[in-house]
């Protein structure tokens, strides 16, 4: 799970990278939305209190696949990108009469990008032949994961409190070359740096159920991360040398001009403050319609990397989902779930005075197993992020989800006449 590759935009250069704080297969579907959400047969990280309304005799496993495919725009490039790997796997299961436990593996952020610049000007007369020609080239790949246990109680009727203990680790590289290459005695000069994170980290969650008329309920959700202070450690290197070390991305040093390895304590990073707030309405078994709005303060946040500027993230996003007749014994496509989305989202990335967007759609459908409440969950989310203006790059991207959640009854008691 660490050494996959998820992305390959530029701006994963940036602070931890492309920050993954979606949920599962249900969730992408319906333009990530989550903090609102219930359901007894889907299990929802993006609000631990959600776990209570979790079937209370059944132990859930849910796995996703995904894919997606990039298309990266300059004012005078594009290029193309596509990949697939496995992305999460989680458990729930009860362990009292009023709670509902969660365990489970995620990607928390991901970076990989390979990026090429040069000085040739058709104006200066500078080309790839000429001897005061330079290439320029930037890669970084890594990861950051949570592995985290959730629980849910429900100290009151209606009520649902949760809380996620999470173990976040992982290493991000990032990596940088200058070279001249018609120039035999030139110097060539790289840059490494090397991040790893390894820390606890909580997130809270609640969610209210206020019963409407039979059969129609609105649940009010909300979400809570404390800032935190992130133990890791950071590797730097600036080098010159003649020759490459093998993959070709960092020189052999023959002068190192720059080292430094510092393990970090208590607050040289942090993770920031987050809240959220969602609404559904349901209609059990036909219809959920929701809304929420989630912010981060990474303005307020302490990162150690020069080349990132940070502000507060803020996402809106809707979903919904329609089942025409879940015990239609006629009709399959009416069992069916169909579920749409959409989701805008400011990034907390700060590059050229521009704060990065990144808005999309989404669609999908849970596909239920004959005589069981197993499913196979399909969703497909198109966006855009970034712009070509302010000297940056467009991104327009597909992304696929295959997700399985597994049902069974496990706590069932027997009866035998």
């Amino acid at each position: 799970m660490i050494a996959q590759k998820r992305t390959f935009s530029p701006y994963s250069r940036y602070g931890f990278g492309e920050i993954q704080d979606g949920g599962f297969g249900r969730n992408a579907a319906m333009g990530g939305t989550g903090i609102a959400l219930t359901n007894q047969f889907h299990l929802n990280n993006l609000n631990p209190a959600s776990y209570y309304s979790m079937d209370s005799l059944s132990f859930f496993f849910e796995s996703g696949l995904s894919g997606f495919s990039q298309k990266i725009e300059s004012q005078n490039s594009e290029s193309s990108f596509s990949d697939s790997n496995f992305s999460y796997f989680a458990i729930g299961f009860p362990v009292a009469k009023r709670g509902f436990m969660s365990v489970g593996l995620k990607p928390a952020s991901i970076v990989g990008y390979d990026s090429f610049n040069d000085n040739s000007n058709e104006s200066s007369g500078i080309n790839s032949s000429s001897e005061n020609y330079y290439k320029y080239t930037a890669t970084g790949d890594g990861n950051t994961t949570k592995a985290y246990a959730g629980l849910a109680i429900s100290p009151v009727k209606s009520l649902s409190l949760g809380m996620h203990l999470s173990y976040f680790f992982g290493t991000i590289n990032n990596n940088s070359l200058v070279q001249y290459p018609n120039d035999q005695f030139a110097l060539k000069l790289s840059t490494q740096q090397s991040i790893s994170v390894n820390d606890f980290v909580m997130d809270f969650g609640l969610q209210y159920k206020l019963k409407l008329k039979q059969g129609q309920n609105l649940v009010i959700g909300g979400t809570f991360s404390p800032k935190t202070p992130i133990k890791g450690e950071v590797t730097q290197m600036i080098a010159k040398g003649y020759s490459l070390q093998e993959g070709g991305e960092t020189v052999v040093p023959t002068d190192t001009l720059y080292y430094a390895n510092n393990e970090l304590t208590d607050n040289a990073f942090e993770m920031p403050m987050s809240y959220g707030f969602g609404l559904a309405y349901e209609i059990e078994n036909k219809l959920t319609l929701t809304a929420e709005y989630k912010t981060s303060l990474w303005s307020k946040a302490k990162f150690p990397d020069a080349s990132t500027v940070t502000t507060n993230s803020q996402r809106y996003a809707l979903g919904m989902e329609i089942t025409p007749n879940d015990r239609s014994a006629k009709s399959y496509l009416a069992r069916v779930r169909y579920r749409m989305g959409g989701y805008y989202l400011k990034d907390y990335l700060v590059l050229n005075d521009y704060q990065l967007k990144d808005v999309g759609i989404s669609f999908g459908m849970g596909l239920p197993l004959k005589r069981s409440k197993t499913s196979i969950n399909l969703a497909i989310e198109y966006g855009q992020k970034g712009t070509t203006d302010y000297r940056l790059i467009k991104e327009t991207y597909t992304r696929f989800t295959l997700n399985l959640t597994l049902h069974e009854y496990w706590f069932a008691k027997s009866k035998f006449d």
